[in-house]
């Protein structure tokens, strides 16, 4: 019994239940009938315009990833990366976090690279993402400080700021030592061999892969490349946000401007631990579309038709990716054993 409850699969049904509960609170009071005639109002055309948009925005994340692995020795080629980053995404929707650890084992897999030091990348990776999202929400709240500011500080900034005053000063400094302390063990460890060479070696291996990962940022050729990719990203998620809203005839007369906060909005929502973001990102995108005069429901039609249909693009390309992969792993298997 312990060992179920340590299991990924009690992790996938714990958050598996969480999003069922939020998909009911989101869907609980909705006319599924209006939503009905809503798809069958929207614009195709403008949602394969956002697929390509979306696909494009995911290109450039795989290409940037690449750059961060120029100092580790090896850069694995694009399709080997982009497949990666969908193997990843579809282990998102099965496990919440879960996929950061598999694209990390798909470029293992498949390269001479380390998985630990791939994982030094994907967090200085995430700290890029961290720092693009703040900086569109900063955009977004000078924009239009009344209304989009607002809200955005009524319903993120201040729950985080009172959430963040809960945690008394105690707490935080037992937080703080229990951390020094685990420093301060893995050090002495390491010093002092007490656990033996094989052991001491592992760890050593794991704590300099992900060091010689997070100071890729520091020694990529390509800094300037990063960061440029890193705004391209953003822009294309953005225009794939925008063209999602053409997508729906009530969403259709938003402007560029609306469509970066509710890309803002949404990546909050998607931040939430389950799988997919399904049910938080309905609840949040739909409550934020009621500050343009839209009804719950009418907001629901936008998030389903923009969820949905990168979610089925997302599924599609990670079972593609997949099977590439395993082809690319058992082709090397055979160059191996000649």
């Amino acid at each position: 019994m312990k060992k179920f409850f340590k299991s990924k699969v009690f992790n996938f049904l714990v958050f598996f239940i969480l999003a069922l509960v939020l998909l009911y609170y989101a869907f609980r009071s909705v006319d599924f009938k209006h939503i009905a005639q809503g798809f069958r109002e929207v614009n195709y055309l403008w949602i394969c315009a956002s697929l390509l948009l979306g696909l494009g925005a995911h290109a450039t994340r795989a290409i940037r990833w690449g750059y961060l692995m120029e100092p580790l020795g090896q850069k694995p080629s694009f399709g080997k990366l982009l497949s990666a980053v969908f193997v990843g995404y579809i282990a998102n929707l099965a496990l919440p976090r879960f996929g950061e650890v598999a694209k990390c084992g798909s470029v293992s897999k498949v390269s001479n690279l380390r998985f630990d030091s791939l994982v030094g990348t994907v967090v200085v990776e995430r700290t890029a993402d961290v720092a693009m999202l703040l900086l569109s929400t900063l955009i977004v709240i000078l924009i239009q400080l009344d209304t989009f500011g607002q809200y955005i500080y009524s319903k993120i900034i201040q729950p985080i700021h009172e959430r963040a005053l809960q945690v008394e000063g105690y707490k935080l400094v037992i937080i703080l030592i229990m951390i020094a302390a685990f420093l301060f063990l893995v050090r002495f460890f390491l010093r002092t061999n007490i656990l033996g060479d094989k052991i001491n070696g592992k760890i050593k291996g794991v704590v300099n892969g992900l060091v010689e990962g997070l100071k890729s940022i520091y020694t990529t050729p390509k800094l300037f490349s990063f960061i440029l990719l890193s705004f391209l990203m953003w822009v294309l998620y953005w225009a794939m946000t925008w063209a999602l809203l053409k997508s729906v005839p009530i969403t259709s007369g938003l402007s560029p401007w609306d469509a970066m906060f509710i890309m803002v909005i949404g990546s909050y929502g998607m931040t939430v631990p389950v799988q997919g973001g399904f049910g938080a990102y309905h609840i949040i995108t739909a409550s934020a579309l009621g500050l343009f005069g839209l009804e719950y429901e009418n907001g629901l039609i936008f998030s389903i038709v923009s969820h949905e249909s990168q979610t089925i693009m997302l599924i599609v390309g990670g079972i593609v990716a997949l099977v590439y992969l395993y082809m690319v792993q058992q082709k090397q298997d055979k160059l191996r054993s000649i």
